[in-house]
This record gives C-alpha cells, sequence and structure tokens, in this order.
C-alpha cells in the first residue's frame, strides 16, 4: 500500500514539475475576442468600420449558426455571409438614436484573422455615437467585443460582454 502511495506522489510530483517548466502561453487559454475600429476619414468625410474577428472563432460560429455549411470562410459567399451577420449584430446610431445605416465593403481572410470592412458617407464628424456590438456573443457566452473609436485626434475604446445594451461615447 506504502508503495502504491509513494509511485502517486511520485507521479503527482513529475507531471507538477513537467507543468511548473511550461512556458504560461502553453498553459493559457486564447480569449475569445473580436476588435472593431470606428474611424473618421476627413478627407473623404467617411466613417470607416473595420471588424477583426479570430479566424476559427468567425468559421465555427457561423457553422453553428448554419449560416454556412462548413467552417471554413475561404470561399466568397462564406465571406458575405459573416459580413451580413456583423452587420445584423454591430449597429452605430447618433446620440439621438437614429441609425447610421453601415454599407458593407468587404471580407478577407489573413492568416488566422478575417476581417470585415463597412463605411458610411456623413457629412461632419459624429461628435457623440451609441454603439451596439454583439458579434460571436450569440454563440459564445464567453466573448468580448472591443470598440476602438477615433474621431480626429481621440481614441476612445469600449468593451462588450454578452447581454450588454449599446453604450455612448
Amino acid at each position: 500500500m506504502r508503495n502504491i502511495q509513494r509511485r502517486k506522489f511520485l507521479y503527482v510530483g513529475l507531471m507538477g514539475l513537467a507543468a511548473s517548466s511550461m512556458p504560461l502561453s502553453a498553459l493559457a487559454h486564447r480569449r475569445k475576442r473580436a476588435v472593431s475600429t470606428i474611424e473618421w476619414d476627413t478627407s473623404k468625410k467617411l466613417l470607416q468600420v473595420t471588424h477583426e474577428l479570430h479566424l476559427h472563432d468567425a468559421e465555427q460560429g457561423l457553422n453553428r449558426l448554419g449560416k454556412i455549411a462548413n467552417p471554413d470562410l475561404s470561399p466568397l459567399r462564406a465571406r458575405a455571409q459573416l459580413a451580413l451577420y456583423v452587420q445584423e449584430h454591430f449597429k452605430i446610431s447618433e446620440q439621438n438614436g437614429k441609425n447610421i445605416p453601415l454599407e458593407i465593403i468587404g471580407a478577407e481572410v489573413d492568416s488566422t484573422y478575417v476581417y470585415i470592412y463597412q463605411e458610411v458617407e456623413l457629412q461632419h464628424v459624429p461628435q457623440k455615437l451609441q454603439i451596439k456590438n454583439s458579434i460571436l456573443q450569440d454563440i459564445y457566452i464567453d466573448q468580448t467585443n472591443l470598440v476602438n473609436v477615433i474621431l480626429g485626434e481621440d481614441l476612445n475604446s469600449l468593451i462588450f460582454v454578452a447581454g450588454d445594451k449599446a453604450k455612448q461615447i
């Protein structure tokens, strides 16, 4: 009996030593996070939005929702489905609540990320925006969405978690 306890103790000790010698990044779980950037282009009078999603999360998520048959965003049709999904889950409105209709410009896959581009022409830079971002939060409960807003010289950021309502910036 003592021999079994010694072996168990030695095994647990060796496993602990092995785990402690691994880099922390090997033990860490990648967080599910999307980053959206809203930027004002003064020369073109455009409000431009870029969404950056982890490719695997987006592929698996759209597949789970039944929006794409295979978890693969390389086909144009699959990227179009993702862009339409993002358009449904990312909304911008003026301070008075009037929706700002974003036009989908495109979507592209680059290595481990997928980018979705939107824009809208406006007469002047918005002073305040209300933003709602629930991208992938209907699929992944631990999904967080960071929104960076660059209007002129100022950079402001918002973080959205599942269940958040629109936030003002």
